[in-house]
C-alpha cells in the first residue's frame, strides 16, 4: 500500500519535474523577450527626444533661412543688387532642401537618397539626418507630429511665394529701376508673407516639442510597467527554482541511497565520506563499514594512479573506464567508473562524486566475445583475423628472425567425402592437437581455414624452420587417425616463408608461403617446399598470381580492351565475321596479349570473371552501336571451360539474351574441343540453353581432343574451327593435309561449317580452298585490331554499300 503511494507519488513528481523542464526554456525566453521590450522602450525614448530635437534644431534652421530671404528680396526690391537677390536664393535653399526630402519620404517606394541629399540642403546636422527619416516614416500619422507636419506643408505654400516673388522681382529690375510705388507695394508684399510665415513656425515647433513629451511620457510608462512586470516574474521563477532546488536535493538523497548504481563521496585524500547500500553490496561490505574505508583499500593497485609524491592522481582518476575494486575476501568485480569533482570553498574541501555500476558479468562475456572473434570454434585455434594481427605485429619487429609456415592437409576431402563431416570435424581437431604438441613456447598455431593452417616459429631462420617441420612432418606420419575401423594418415602439404626485408606486409608474407604449399602439392604433396625467389618452380606461381591481380584489377579498372579479328569466306563473300579477342591495358599503357594473363586467371580459377567482363563488355557495345549489329554476319565469342561448368555464368548469360534478343542472331559461342569432352553434361546443358535464344556454337581447337570424334552426335554445333597446329604447317607435309581434309569432310558430312585458324601466310589458301574449307582466321587475312575501330571501319563501308544499292 506504501510503496504503491510512493511509486505514484514518484510518478506524479517526476511528471512535474518533466514540465518543469518543458517550461524552463519558455521562462527564460519571457524574461530575454521582458529585458528586450524594456530596453526597446528606453532607445524609443531616446531617439523619440533625440529625433524631435533635430527637427526643433532644423525648424530653427528653416525660421532664420526664411528670414534672410525676405530681408534680401526687401533690399533687392529697393536698390536692385545682385548680391542680396543671391542672399535670398541661398537662404530659400533651406526650406526648399527640407520639403524635397520629406517629398522623398512620402513618395512609393521611398527614396533614401533622395530624403538625405534634401536634408543635407536643408542645413540638418549629418548624424541627425538619419534619425529625422525614422521618426518621418515611424511617426509621419501619429498625434502631435502630424500637426506638425501639416503645419509644415502650409509654411511650404509661403516660401513657394517667396520664390516667385524673387523670380517677379528679378524680371522686374531686369527691364529698369523700380518706381517708388513699386518698391513699396513689392516690400508690403514680403512683410505680409514674413507676418503669415512666423506663427506657422512657432505653432510647428511648440507642436514638435509637445509630442515629444507626450511620447515619452507615455514610453516612460510603458517602461515602468515592462520592469514592474520584469521584477515580478523574476521573483516568481526565483521561488520556483528554489522550491524547485529543495526537492531535487531531497530526491537526489533519496535515489542516492535507494540507487541499483554504486555511489560515493571522497574526499581528496580517498576517504570515504558517503556512500550507498549499492556499493556495499558490490564490495560485500556492511554500509557502516564503508565509512572508515580508504580507496587504496578497495580499488585493485594497478587501478589506482598516483602522483610522485605517492598522492592519489585525481586527474587521471577522473577519466572514465573501467576499474576493479577488491572484496576483502580477494574476489575481484570490475566496476564501470565515472567520477566528477565537487568544488568547495577551498581546495581541501573539494569533494569527488563517484558512480560504480557493476560490470562484472558484461566483461566476463566481453571477453568470452572477444575470443570466439578471435579464435576458431572447432578446433580452439586462433583463426584468419588473429593469424593477420600477430603476423602484422611481427612484421613491425625485427625481420629475419621468425619463419611462417603455411600447410595444407591432403587427406581431408576424402576424410570428409568417404565419413562424414563429424569425422572431418574430429580430423581436424586431431591434427591441431598432435601439432600444438610439438610447437616450443612462444610458437604458435592457427587456422586459416577449411583445411589451411598456419605455424609461426620465434626466433627461427628459414634453413632452421625446414629441420623443424621435417620433424613435425615425421610425428604426423606416426600419428594417424582413425575412424570407423578404417586409418588415415595426418599427410600435409607445407610451405615455409621467412620473415624478411621481401616480406612487405601480411598479405605477401601469407602468399609467399602459400605459394610454396601451392608447389609442395604439386610436385606430389605430403612433403616441404621452402620459399626462395630463386625458386622457378615458386617464380612461376609468384609471376602468376601478380598476372591474377593485376588482371582482377584491370577488370574492376576497366582496362580490359576488346578488340577483333576478322573471319574471311574462301569464296569470297564480302560480309562481316569477326571474333572477339582481349587485350589488357597497363596503368603504364602498356598493352599485353592474352596469353600473357589469360592462362593465369584459369589456372586459378578466374576465367568466369574474364568471360563475363568480355560479355557485359560486348553487348554494350552493340546496343551503342545498333548499326554495326545490323551490318554484322556473325561475331564469335570465347568461353572457357570454367564457365561452362558454373550455372551462375549460364544465367548471367540467358539474362544478357532476354536483355538484348536483337543480339542473338549475330552472336556465336566457341568452346574449346577439350572444356567440352571434360564437362560433356555442363557443356550439352550451356549449349542448349543458348541455341534456345537464337546463338550459334563453333567447337574451338576442334582435332586436338581425341582421336574419335563420336561425341559430335551428341553436340548441337554449327561451326567446327579446326586447330591452328594443323594449319601452321599445312605446306610442308602430307600428314597435316590428310588430316585437315578428314575434318573437313566430317564437317561436311555433318553439315557443319568449317573455318581454319591460324592462317599466316597465303600460301596455304588454295589447299584450304581445295579441302573444302569455308572460312580462314589468322595474321594472313586480317591482323587484330580494337574492336571500335573496326565498328567505324564497317560503318563507313556499310553506309557507302547502303548508298550505292
Amino acid at each position: 500500500m506504501h510503496n504503491g503511494e510512493a511509486s505514484v507519488r514518484n510518478g506524479s513528481g517526476r511528471d512535474q519535474d518533466d514540465r518543469s523542464l518543458r517550461r524552463l526554456p519558455a521562462r527564460v525566453l519571457a524574461l530575454i523577450v521582458l529585458f528586450a521590450l524594456g530596453a526597446t522602450l528606453t532607445a524609443a525614448v531616446l531617439e523619440t527626444q533625440a529625433g524631435a530635437t533635430a527637427y526643433i534644431i532644423g525648424e530653427s534652421h528653416w525660421s532664420k533661412a526664411h528670414q534672410r530671404a525676405v530681408l534680401g528680396l526687401y533690399r533687392y526690391a529697393g536698390h536692385g543688387r545682385q548680391a542680396d537677390l543671391d542672399i535670398a536664393r541661398d537662404a530659400l535653399r533651406v526650406p526648399l532642401g527640407d520639403r524635397a526630402g520629406r517629398l522623398a519620404l512620402e513618395q512609393r517606394p521611398v527614396d533614401l537618397a533622395t530624403a538625405r541629399a534634401g536634408f543635407l540642403q536643408g542645413g540638418n546636422a549629418p548624424a541627425d539626418i538619419d534619425r529625422m527619416i525614422w521618426m518621418y516614416r515611424a511617426l509621419a500619422r501619429a498625434p502631435y507630429f502630424r500637426d506638425s507636419v501639416r503645419l509644415w506643408r502650409e509654411a511650404e505654400i509661403e516660401i513657394d511665394q517667396l520664390v516667385a516673388l524673387a523670380d517677379t522681382l528679378e524680371a522686374e529690375i531686369a527691364r529698369g529701376p523700380l518706381d517708388t510705388a513699386s518698391v513699396l507695394a513689392y516690400r508690403r508684399q514680403l512683410l505680409e508673407i514674413d507676418a503669415r510665415l512666423r506663427p506657422k513656425e512657432l505653432a510647428f515647433s511648440r507642436s514638435l516639442a509637445d509630442g515629444a513629451h507626450f511620447m515619452r511620457r507615455t514610453l516612460l510608462a510603458l517602461s515602468a510597467l515592462v520592469f514592474l512586470v520584469l521584477c515580478a516574474y523574476a521573483l516568481h521563477v526565483m521561488r520556483s527554482t528554489l522550491h524547485r532546488v529543495r526537492e531535487t536535493e531531497s530526491e537526489f538523497r533519496m535515489a542516492f541511497h535507494q540507487s541499483v548504481v554504486g555511489m560515493l563521496k571522497l574526499d581528496r585524500d580517498g576517504r570515504f565520506t558517503q556512500a550507498n547500500e549499492a556499493l556495499a553490496q558490490i564490495l560485500s561490505l556492511p554500509l557502516h563499514g564503508l565509512r572508515a574505508c580508504r580507496l587504496h583499500e578497495v580499488m585493485h593497485a594497478d587501478d589506482l594512479h598516483r602522483t610522485e609524491a605517492g598522492g592519489i592522481d585525481w586527474l587521471r582518476m577522473l577519466e572514465p573506464g573501467e576499474r576493479r575494486l577488491v572484496r576483502p575476501d580477494g574476489d575481484v568485480r570490475w566496476v564501470r567508473w565515472t567520477a566528477s569533482m565537487v568544488a568547495g570553498r577551498t581546495p581541501a574541501e573539494d569533494q569527488v562524486f563517484v558512480l560504480a555500476e557493476d560490470v562484472s558479468e558484461a566483461h566476463e562475456l566481453a571477453c568470452e566475445i572477444a575470443h570466439q572473434a578471435s579464435h576458431d570454434e572447432l578446433t580452439g585455434l586462433i583463426n584468419r583475423r588473429e593469424i593477420a594481427r600477430r603476423l602484422d605485429c611481427v612484421l613491425g619487429q625485427a625481420k629475419g628472425r621468425h619463419t611462417l609456415c603455411y600447410i595444407d592437409l591432403d587427406q581431408f576431402k576424402l576424410v570428409n567425402d568417404t565419413c562424414g563431416h563429424e569425422a572431418g570435424d574430429r580430423f581436424l581437431r586431431h591434427f591441431a592437437t598432435t601439432v600444438s604438441t610439438q610447437l616450443r613456447r612462444g610458437d604458435w598455431l592457427g587456422r586459416l581455414g577449411g583445411d589451411e593452417f598456419a605455424i609461426l616459429l620465434h626466433d627461427t631462420v628459414l634453413e632452421e624452420a625446414e629441420v623443424a617441420m621435417g620433424r613435425i612432418h615425421a610425428s604426423l606420419a606416426h600419428a594417424g587417425f582413425v575412424w570407423g575401423g578404417r586409418t588415415f594418415g595426418l599427410n600435409c602439404s607445407i610451405g615455409v616463408a621467412g620473415i624478411n626485408d621481401d616480406a612487405v606486409d601480411v598479405d605477401w608474407l601469407l602468399r609467399a608461403a602459400d605459394a610454396a604449399c601451392y608447389v609442395a602439392k604439386e610436385e606430389g604433396r605430403n612433403r616441404i617446399r621452402c620459399y626462395r625467389e630463386s625458386d622457378p618452380s615458386l617464380s612461376r606461381r609468384r609471376r602468376e598470381l601478380e598476372w591474377v591481380a593485376h588482371t582482377q584489377l584491370a577488370i574492376a579498372e576497366g582496362r580490359l580492351l576488346l578488340y577483333a579479328q576478322r573471319i574471311v569466306a574462301l569464296d569470297g563473300t564480302d560480309h562481316l565475321q569477326y571474333e572477339v579477342l582481349v587485350r589488357l591495358r597497363d596503368r603504364d599503357g602498356e598493352l599485353h596479349a592474352p596469353g600473357v594473363f589469360l592462362p593465369a586467371m584459369e589456372r586459378y580459377g578466374q576465367g568466369m570473371a574474364v568471360d563475363g567482363y568480355v560479355a557485359d563488355a560486348l553487348f554494350r557495345h552493340f546496343a551503342e552501336h545498333p548499326a554495326h549489329l545490323a551490318t554484322l554476319k556473325l561475331c564469335h565469342m570465347n568461353v572457357s571451360a570454367q564457365s561452362i561448368a558454373e550455372p551462375a555464368f549460364l544465367d548471367h548469360i540467358t539474362a544478357l539474351l532476354d536483355q538484348y534478343p536483337a543480339v542473338a542472331r549475330s552472336l556465336c559461342f566457341e568452346i574449346t574441343e577439350t572444356a567440352v569432352i571434360a564437362n560433356m553434361d555442363d557443356a550439352c546443358r550451356f549449349i542448349g540453353a543458348v541455341r534456345a535464344r537464337g546463338c550459334r556454337i563453333a567447337l574451338d581447337d576442334f582435332g586436338s581432343g581425341l582421336s574419335s570424334f563420336g561425341y559430335l552426335k551428341r553436340l548441337a554445333v554449327d561451326i567446327l574451327k579446326i586447330d591452328g597446329a594443323f594449319i601452321r604447317d599445312l605446306s610442308q607435309g602430307d600428314a597435316d593435309l590428310a588430316l585437315v581434309r578428314s575434318m573437313s569432310q566430317m564437317g561436311q558430312a555433318l553439315g557443319k561449317v568449317t573455318i581454319a585458324e591460324w592462317v599466316e601466310c597465303a600460301s596455304v589458301m588454295a589447299p584450304l580452298r581445295e579441302l573444302g574449307i569455308g572460312y580462314v582466321q589468322g595474321y594472313a587475312v586480317h591482323v587484330p585490331c580494337p574492336l571500335s575501330e573496326l565498328t567505324a571501319t564497317w560503318g563507313h563501308a556499310g553506309t557507302a554499300l547502303a548508298e550505292s544499292a
